[in-house]
């Protein structure tokens, strides 16, 4: 399962609002059963009471290019490394595509500094295609890294979070 990185706006320094369309999963479909108590049930996090509305459910859709907002491998701590591991990584799930790397970013899991970048894939096949969206790639996927989605709903996952 992955989380995709939670977003929302920042009212004060300890409030987080988060609106509808707030949190992402990516689940097998036969996870979804496991996830639906949760909704509206009452959750505690950091303190604060808050409830799941029910989710939108959405097939993966093949298609040519995915974006990945952070891709994150261990020791790759600059774009070359890391065009190494992810070659690696696309030739281990028998995928072929094309890298276009973006940004280099600094992130604190756990209180450890974790550097990824990034990451485009284009020219991929329909099947190559929803193998890496199943899959997704690097590491630290449940902390919303190497998970992938067509680059027009990467922009608006972030926007949604920046604009609500």
């Amino acid at each position: 399962m992955g989380v995709f990185s939670l977003r929302g706006v920042s009212n004060t320094r300890e409030l987080l609002y988060l609106g509808r369309g707030t949190l992402r999963l990516r689940c097998p479909v036969d996870a979804v059963g496991t996830l639906l108590p949760l909704v509206s049930a009452p959750l505690e996090v950091a303190g604060r009471r808050l409830s799941l509305g029910a989710p939108s459910l959405y097939a993966l859709e093949p298609v040519p290019v995915l974006s990945a907002r952070l891709v994150t491998f261990k020791h790759a701590m600059d774009e070359a490394s890391f065009v190494v591991a992810v070659t690696r990584a696309l030739e281990t799930f028998g995928v072929e595509a094309s890298l276009k790397v973006g940004r280099r970013r600094i992130v604190c899991i756990a209180g450890k500094k974790v550097v990824g970048f990034a990451l485009e894939l284009h020219g991929l096949s329909a099947e190559h295609s929803l193998r890496v969206q199943e899959r997704g790639l690097g590491g630290r996927r449940h902390m919303g890294c190497g998970l992938f989605l067509p680059p027009g709903r990467v922009a608006r996952a972030q926007s949604r979070g920046k604009a609500a």
